[in-house]
């Protein structure tokens, strides 16, 4: 390893190509980054005469050939987010200099030594980023016109474009060009033909955006491959895989959130073999997996395929829309809707073996199991039974079933858990559903499914309406006088009472209205086209006993849905 402290100038001239391996996250900089950088930028202009520098990090290149007839290929192992904001950088640069002067020497300058090898056609582009990345880059380094995107790298184009739009002096701008060349120093470290680039990159993150477990899952996979396995596996392995799981999500809002994903199936599929690594341990445990398990390329590759595969039934977990068999589909939106991440191991070994067909599991046999956890999931959080245990617990249980009859297999297991990991049977779930006087997230669920159940032709937009407390959480005198003498105590213990909740789209409309207001309401009880409500209409009053009935009317039907 060799390193030098030196200018950005001295780093990018020459015949030179610095290529992105084509594995790496695409650019993810966003305006935090570049309002910081383009602070420093300014920070220097002021201080340019003091001769005062500022440091941009390191770069850690690898050197993939070399000769004095050819353009030096590195690639980079480190620092590529900051190298190709500087190439956008001087791109805007050119670009505004040539509005002012299409002939000014500068113009020619920062093309020739910065953002191109003129000589060299089979090279031309100094930088090669990723392949998500490289059509809006090489438009902006041909100097093209730039179509609108939701790409970073456009947008780094665009904020840069914007703050050179405001000077009118060629001078200035060749001041920040000198500014950032020659007053930006930077550690250049190039790796020998010894150094294992990938423990450089494992520990090393600049100043950039922190890797993600899953990226850091992702390098280690393509650094065991050589470069023609590795295009073949990013085009036709990783890149759909990516795909699957990133789902349309948009980028600039969206990428701690793909990241999450991406890192929450890892995790789930580390599970599948009974252990649920944490988060903070997913690289470490996929690299262990991978050493023990893939020691060719060819086991490095199949490994990959077999992700992909999961991943495609994962993708079926988070966005529900995308199965085709609508039974599987109703259980998937299910469990999004109930947050039950905690099921994913299981579910995808159960997907596995419904794909598999030398396994005796058909869609029938899975649509039972899905039913099982869910009564299993929604019982267990009814009943306050805390969901930390069921992370150790799901990604065991499969390896518990007899697979000559999945279904009843996973049913009994299921029922007969013990401790942390029983499932409370039906007259515990009934009366925890009735008793409980605090909201739990899960009667939204409750609501909805009962609203379905058992199947109803004429359903609204349930994910459009709110929770209504019928009798309010702030009660007047009104109230007060419905209610009689018990009045604060019987709006501290039923306020929450399922009993006394349930589901409408005019939520402000009923705000603390009376009883006999929110049913005779134009949009009330009397009118709505929920079933929920159609016992609120035949109510004259409302208190302790008509909660307590209704409680009572809800659990009964909640035993018909969730039980097996």
């Amino acid at each position: 390893m060799k390193a030098n402290d030196t200018q950005i100038r001295v780093f990018l001239e020459g015949s030179k190509q610095f290529i992105v391996p084509l594995f790496q996250r695409e650019y993810v900089w966003g305006k935090k980054d570049l309002e910081r950088l383009w602070e420093d930028i300014q920070e220097t202009e002021t201080n340019y005469y003091k001769m005062e520098h500022h440091f941009f990090g390191s770069f850690v290149t690898m050197l993939t050939n070399g000769g004095a007839s050819t353009v030096s290929e590195f690639t980079v192992v480190d620092g590529q987010q900051r190298l190709t904001t500087i190439y956008i950088i001087l791109a805007t640069i050119r670009q505004r200099i040539t509005e002012l002067n299409p002939e000014h020497i500068a113009k020619f300058e920062i093309d020739d030594y910065y953002l191109l090898n003129q000589h060299h056609p089979h090279h031309k582009y100094k930088l090669i980023p990723t392949q998500n990345d490289r059509n809006t880059f090489f438009s902006i380094m041909e100097g093209n016109e730039i179509k609108e995107s939701k790409n970073r790298i456009f947008e780094t184009y665009s904020f840069f474009t914007e703050k050179f739009e405001g000077i009118n002096e060629i001078e200035r701008l060749d001041l920040i060009k000198n500014i950032i060349l020659s007053n930006f120093s930077i550690v250049d470290i190039t790796l020998e033909e010894n150094d294992d680039p990938y423990l450089i990159f494992e520990t090393l993150n600049g100043t950039g955006v922190p890797l993600t477990q899953s990226d850091l899952v992702r390098n280690y996979l393509f650094m065991k491959l050589n470069p023609k396995n590795q295009e073949e596996s990013y085009k036709n392995v990783w890149l759909p895989l990516h795909t699957l799981i990133e789902g349309d999500e948009e980028f600039e809002s969206k990428r701690q959130v793909r990241d999450k994903k991406m890192d929450s199936f890892i995790r789930h599929y580390l599970a599948m073999n009974g252990n649920l690594p944490t988060f903070n341990r997913l690289y470490t445990t996929f690299k262990e997996f991978l050493d023990k398990n893939a020691m060719t390329q060819e086991g490095v590759i199949k490994i990959m395929k077999r992700l992909k595969r999961f991943a495609e039934y994962y993708s079926k977990f988070l966005y529900p829309k995308t199965e085709k068999e609508q039974e599987l589909r109703v259980y998937f939106d299910k469990f999004k809707r109930l947050d039950s991440t905690t099921a994913y191991p299981l579910l995808l070994k159960l997907y596995d073996d419904y794909k598999n067909p030398n396994v005796n599991f058909f869609i029938e046999d899975f649509v039972e199991c899905l039913h099982a956890i869910e009564t299993f999931v929604v019982r267990r959080n009814v009943c306050g039974i805390p969901v930390n245990a069921l992370n150790s617990y799901f990604p065991r249980i499969y390896g518990l079933l007899d697979k000559s009859n999945i279904s009843q297999s996973l049913k009994e297991t299921l029922a007969n858990g013990a401790g942390t990991q029983r499932m409370p049977e039906r007259n515990e779930f009934r009366k925890c559903l009735k008793e409980s006087n605090s909201y739990k997230k899960v009667f939204r669920y409750i609501l909805e499914e009962i609203e379905r159940y058992p199947e109803n032709k004429e359903m609204v937009k349930l994910n459009e309406m709110q929770i209504e407390h019928i009798m309010p959480q702030n009660i007047d005198k009104e109230w007060k006088k419905e209610l009689g003498e018990e009045w604060e105590f019987i709006h501290n213990k039923y306020l929450e009472s399922i009993g006394n909740l349930t589901l409408t789209g005019y939520n402000q409309e009923y705000s603390n209205k009376t009883f006999k207001e929110k049913k005779d309401h134009p949009n009330g009880f009397k009118n709505s086209g929920l079933k929920l409500n159609r016992h609120l209409s035949q109510q004259k009053e409302w208190g302790k006993k008509q909660i307590q009935d209704r409680s009572s009317e809800l659990a009964k039907t909640a035993l018909n849905i969730w039980s097996f």
